[in-house]
């Protein structure tokens, strides 16, 4: 799991990505097939491996100075660890101002079998608000286990 890990953040710090103003986006990470740690045992075929607050780049940030026209993403990196593909609801829920602001998203997706994918929506309008942040990502549906979901917190000031 550990090389699984390691593997993705270091997919994440080369990933390029095109923003064209959408919504949601997706970068395909790459295969999962040939990292050699074997898996004992996963509660559904698509897990939610990492939540964080990301910048255009992709790099994750726990501790944000912010200023002016920056823009910032909240990026979920999911892996499907079945051989086929698999239908999946995708839930990012930002909290913020002490839990009294909130922003949630619920989307439809689908992943290809054996491959991690990092799935984000702009969240820089809830930035600019500044304070702590904390970050859920939830991945639903049938066969996906009972708790899937990670979560993380940041700082921006």
């Amino acid at each position: 799991m550990k090389r699984l890990f390691l593997c993705l953040v270091l997919v994440l710090g080369f990933a390029q990505f095109n923003y064209l103003g959408a919504q949601e986006e997706q970068v395909y990470l790459g295969s999962i097939i040939d990292i050699p740690a074997p898996v004992a045992s996963i509660q559904g075929a698509v897990v939610a491996l990492s939540v964080y607050l990301g910048d255009p780049s992709g790099t994750a940030w726990q501790t944000v100075q912010y200023s002016a026209g920056q823009t910032w993403y909240m990026d979920i990196v999911v892996a499907n660890f079945s051989s086929s593909t698999q239908s999946f609801k995708l839930e990012y829920d930002l909290r913020y101002g002490d839990g009294v602001g909130y922003k949630v998203t619920r989307t439809s997706n689908s992943i290809a079998g054996l491959n991690a994918v990092n799935y984000r929506i702009d969240v820089t309008s809830y930035v600019k608000k500044l304070g702590l942040f904390t970050l859920t990502g939830r991945v639903y549906g049938k066969g996906m286990g009972n708790d899937n979901k990670v979560t993380a917190q940041a700082y921006v000031f």
